[in-house]
């Protein structure tokens, strides 16, 4: 069978996928959901090649639903989020909760692991003070670069949940000292302390994150780095996604397209002295 005849079929099964999602009585945390999600998860993988995915993603029903799918994910995203999150403030060990019943934990030490690794390489001088944009109700990056020794505040524009994730971190790292910022990003303006800000994957849809990359451009301080968490192949489906050219006039540094599951791919950039 020739890869126009598989991405044809492939594309019927995420069409199928989606609609079966759609068609649940409520989007709720089950096990059987979970089973669900997954399974279609599965169809957009990050280990399908590059000629395949384009393939996929050309066929005009895969269009038609991409908006479809995007808010689905970010809506199932924030959902899942808040359940675990309650979960770790309401636990007598929130610790525990976290390493050992939150599936996704040691990818975010990993991924995570491997932003950290990259803007040390990258920082043309010591990165003390770092902006999480999108830290949402379970920020676990954040936990993840304080771990690493830095000092990190957290913006996000839905109150709610930056309440919540203020709570996870009070109950993981009581001592912490974070600064917890409800306000759109777009409307923040005293950026040039950071050494670092950090975009999360879902923070904008394609179109506002240029607003976004633009605002930042302008009020962050020259040297400084940005760390965009974005979406190749068939992940674009999921995430709004940027590429190396939407970030101008910011100067790329570093891109890294992940072939593993459950990874975004990362772009990290400098405002140019």
């Amino acid at each position: 069978m020739n890869i126009s005849n598989q991405a044809l079929i492939h594309a019927t099964q995420i069409v199928d996928g989606f609609q079966h999602i759609k068609s649940m009585s409520a989007l709720e945390i089950t096990p059987d959901n979970m089973a669900t999600f997954h399974q279609f998860l599965d169809l957009l993988s990050n280990e399908h090649g590059s000629e395949f995915a384009n393939n996929v993603l050309a066929q005009p029903e895969i269009q038609a639903i991409k908006p479809g799918i995007q808010q689905l994910f970010s809506q199932a995203s924030s959902l899942y989020e808040r359940h675990w999150a309650q979960r770790i403030v309401d636990s007598d060990d929130a610790k525990h909760t976290l390493s050992e019943e939150y599936p996704y934990y040691k990818h975010y030490q990993r991924a995570t692991g491997m932003e950290v690794n990259a803007i040390h390489s990258l920082a043309e001088s010591p990165v003390n003070k770092v902006l999480m944009v999108g830290s949402g109700a379970l920020p676990l990056t954040t936990l993840a670069l304080h771990k690493d020794g830095l000092q990190v505040d957290n913006l996000d524009i839905n109150g709610p949940d930056l309440s919540l994730g203020q709570q996870v971190c009070d109950a993981l790292c009581p001592d912490h000292q974070m600064m917890f910022i409800h306000n759109d990003i777009c409307a923040q303006d005293n950026l040039a302390q950071y050494d670092v800000i950090w975009l999360a994957a879902l923070v904008g849809d394609e179109t506002l994150k240029e607003k976004i990359i633009s605002h930042l451009f302008s009020k962050m301080k020259p040297g400084a780095l940005l760390v965009v968490r974005t979406a190749y192949n068939l992940r674009t489906l999921l995430y709004p996604s940027i590429d190396e050219q939407g970030l101008a006039p910011f100067q790329l540094k570093l891109k890294i397209q992940t072939y593993a599951d459950n990874f975004h791919s990362i772009l990290i950039a400098h405002k140019p002295q």
